[in-house]
């Protein structure tokens, strides 16, 4: 067991290195023993089954009605946090976030920690959905991980969400529907092996009841083993038509921790078809993935996840400045979804404690959850270099919010 978890616990510090051999540059990421060891990607997507997660949804506990014009403030969040008691989430790192007609937010978790006597103790993902300062957990049958099992497999993390108006074949009831992207990854049986494989897209509708329940799933992306793939869905945007898919990249250079960041698109109506994805070129949208060209480089780059969102008619970035291994969150901000962005400005100190063991990374920005007049919300995820200490003290790993101001110069 304590192998096992090890390697879900292995997803959070591989973003943020042992501090000696990042800082020399030695850090060998071997991949685990495949079940198709070649290099070579598939070509075909793979089903994936939506399960009668559904029919055994529920939020617990329950929460009252959300007031979507009562601002909630970053110290709001963090004691909500600090006081969360939930028996099948306890701390978790990522924390997306999708703001639902009814003011209530819908959050998506990566490695979640439960309570002591909960088996297993940690799952490869979670779903919160708050009103106000009330936390609901989804729980499904059998009380495990809530996002849609891979047919192979491995593990499924979530990166990114977005919330979206029911289309004419929704039910009447329907309220929201919420697309959430993941990362496929093979774990093997050391703290440092893994491989991300591919990107799946989950779709979950809200009805009358306020539960979102799994209505799809799908295979963006077929398996591929290339460390140097572009991992598409690390952040995403619905705008007009096109859901903005924005794709990292580690480029595998020695002493570059950033992330190269990509954009592709996908028609709004068909936000989890890979066959129907476009691809900026550096010039114009077309179908060839190959032809994708960087929009921000790797040694200033981003995080392995971000978000980009449009906020006040811009489109924003939030990441760590040269990737998580480094001390600032910053900003990169553009006219239109494939720039040109302008250079990463720091705007939040968030140390990424290497050196102490208390972990900061992925830092993201929440600009349709009101807050403070005049400031926009952002969080971090937090984690510990023991794990033992994170399964006595799992409020180590809870996320942290803070506020930066939001204006033209955001």
């Amino acid at each position: 067991m304590i192998g096992h978890h090890g390697g879900v616990f292995r997803r959070r510090l591989a973003l943020l290195p042992v501090v000696g051999l990042l800082l020399t540059g030695c850090l060998r990421l071997e991949a685990p023993t495949a079940e198709e060891p070649s290099g070579e990607p598939d070509s075909a997507l793979i089903e994936v089954s939506t399960g009668e997660a559904a029919a055994t949804a529920t939020l617990e506990p329950s929460c009252p009605p959300a007031d979507p014009s009562e601002p909630l403030t970053a110290d709001d969040l963090n004691e909500a946090m600090d006081e969360a008691d939930l028996r099948y989430w306890q701390s978790a790192d990522v924390g997306a976030s999708a703001v639902l007609a009814d003011g209530r937010v819908l959050w998506v978790w990566g490695d979640t920690i439960r309570k002591l006597g909960v088996q297993p103790r940690m799952v490869d993902n979670s779903i919160l959905v708050t009103s106000g300062t009330c936390i609901s957990q989804l729980v499904t049958e059998p009380k495990g991980p809530v996002l849609p099992p891979d047919p192979n497999g491995l593990s499924v993390w979530p990166m990114s969400v977005i919330r979206m108006e029911p289309g004419p074949e929704a039910a009447a009831d329907v309220t929201d529907v919420v697309v959430v992207y993941c990362t496929r990854v093979q774990r093997g049986d050391r703290m440092w092996d893994f491989i991300v494989r591919g990107i799946t897209v989950a779709v979950y509708e809200v009805g009358a009841d306020g539960v979102p329940r799994l209505a799809d799933a799908a295979q963006l992306t077929p398996d591929d083993p290339d460390l140097g793939a572009i991992h598409w869905g690390a952040a995403s945007v619905l705008d007009g038509d096109w859901v903005y898919l924005y794709g990292t990249r580690n480029t595998g250079e020695a002493f570059v921790y950033g992330h190269e960041l990509y954009v592709a698109r996908v028609p709004a109506t068909d936000p989890t078809s890979g066959a129907a994805m476009e691809y900026w070129d550096g010039a114009t949208w077309q179908d060839d993935r190959g032809r994708a060209a960087p929009l921000i480089g790797a040694v200033e780059g981003v995080s392995q996840m971000l978000s980009v969102d449009v906020v006040d008619g811009r489109f924003l970035a939030y990441s760590k400045l040269g990737g998580d291994p480094n001390d600032w969150a910053a900003i990169w901000t553009a006219d239109g979804p494939a720039g040109p962005f302008g250079p990463g400005r720091p705007v939040l100190e968030s140390p990424s404690g290497l050196d102490e063991g208390y972990l900061q990374y992925t830092p993201l920005a929440h600009p349709d959850i009101p807050t403070t007049p005049g400031n926009l919300l952002v969080s971090v995820s937090r984690n510990v270099s023991d794990y033992d200490l994170l399964l006595r003290r799992p409020d180590l790993g809870r996320p942290l919010f803070a506020e930066i101001p939001r204006g033209p110069g955001t």
